[in-house]
């Protein structure tokens, strides 16, 4: 049969058709295309146009990419109405569809009802690029292997499916990489189970115990913190700016996300104090403002910060000069104060923004200040986690060990 003779209501039925054969259900098939074919085919009736017509689909797909720039559409909804109007041009044009997911480059086939599932996942949270990717590798392996045993629909997962999944990641994978795959399964399962699309998060049956290696992470050295310090010209704009930011994670510890995040308010002149929730953990943190750090931001602010309404601290150096998106901004202009100071580039392994934080840590127990507070400064949930952060072999910042008397009992509530 010539497919370009069929009318647009027999094409969008072929549509289905020809996807059934992929291997899709037609619950995929309503799910993920029904929405935008229907639309195409609607305007064909009001134009009175019986065949497939290149310029309405055309003015479909428009009106689409406008409705995403307007920001009316998710990325998952815009996708999936996308679909609709390039498999019903595959299907006229070449009189068959084949399977194709283009921009994914993964060793995991996935079917499209799956792949439909992971943008929504995605789409749904806020994720850091460093994790982003992992999620995504976890997401993959879940859905590959249930298309393995022949698992088409989450309506058909339940505790059983998820506890042998991870039985069988446990028999080739390392305890580490089990740890993150427990992590993001716990996220996954949550996410499914909020929208409707898993019968229980199955909070209980992932929340087993998995012992992770720790690795000994570089906190960098006094000195290096120093030089990295005399690389920035304070006399201008952005270099008042970048001087308060990196002052601010040497001093405080603070996380380059928390940093791009700070608040004018979070800060109390009077009582000199900092005082936030930490995007990580969600916690409460209050932190002494100490005299070099609370003059470096008193001078970014009166003789650089643009004045604009904007409530937040640290803002770009360009118009329209909004606050950081996150603190990956922050990671990258550290770096480049580091090469700029002829550190070697290898040292950057493990010596990002990140490590101020663990110097701050060291720093604190080799001035003697107890552990328990150092978990506490630093806003980390228990006692063990500040581990990662102590390394005695160096040098301490002995005006790190500030006085905590008078916000200790209030952190330690919160």
């Amino acid at each position: 049969m010539d497919i370009q003779k069929l009318t647009i209501n027999e094409l969008a039925l072929r549509v289905t058709e020809e996807m059934t054969k992929l291997g899709l259900s037609l619950n995929t098939i309503w799910c993920a295309y029904n929405a935008s074919i229907v639309q195409i085919v609607r305007l064909h009736e009001k134009k009175n146009k019986k065949y497939y017509n290149r310029t309405i689909v055309t003015e479909y797909v428009r009106s689409v990419k406008k409705r995403k720039e307007n920001g009316e559409l998710t990325d998952a909804s815009y996708r999936r109405l996308m679909r609709g109007a390039e498999r019903l041009t595959e299907l006229h044009d070449t009189g068959k569809l084949e399977w194709s997911c283009p921009g994914k480059v993964s060793k995991y086939k996935l079917t499209e009802y799956y792949e439909n599932v992971i943008d929504e996942f995605i789409a749904a949270g806020e994720w850091h690029p460093n994790t982003l990717g992992d999620v995504t590798w976890v997401a993959r392996k879940f859905f590959a292997w249930l298309i393995q045993e022949k698992i088409e629909n989450l309506c058909d997962v339940g505790a059983v499916e998820i506890q042998r999944f991870m039985i069988n990641c446990s028999e080739h994978l390392r305890t580490n990489t089990m740890h993150d795959i427990q992590l993001y399964m716990r996220k996954i399962c949550r996410y499914l189970f909020e929208s409707g699309q898993l019968y229980d998060s199955y909070e209980a049956l992932l929340s087993f115990k998995v012992s992770r290696e720790s690795k000994m992470q570089p906190a960098i050295s006094q000195d290096e913190a120093a030089l990295i310090l005399d690389m920035i010209d304070r006399c201008t704009v952005k270099g008042k700016r970048d001087y308060a930011i990196i002052l601010l994670g040497i001093v405080t510890g603070l996380r380059a996300v928390d940093i791009a995040k700070l608040r004018l308010s979070d800060i109390d002149w009077k009582t000199g104090e900092i005082k936030i929730v930490q995007s990580k953990t969600g916690r409460s943190l209050a932190l002494p403002l100490t005299k070099d750090v609370g003059e470096a931001i008193k001078d970014y602010v009166l003789n650089g910060r643009r004045r604009t309404a904007s409530e937040f601290v640290f803002l770009r150096d360009r118009a329209p000069f909004n606050a950081f998106v996150n603190g990956v901004a922050i990671g990258n202009l550290y770096d480049s104060y580091r090469l700029k100071a002829g550190l070697p580039r290898d040292a950057f392994d493990g010596k990002g923004f990140h490590a101020l934080r663990r110097s701050m840590g060291k720093n604190l127990v080799a001035a003697g200040t107890p552990v328990t507070t150092v978990a506490q400064v630093l806003g980390v949930e228990n006692i063990d986690s500040t581990k990662k952060y102590i390394s005695l072999d160096s040098k301490h910042l002995i005006e790190c060990a500030l006085d905590f008397a008078g916000i200790e009992g209030e952190a330690a509530n919160e």
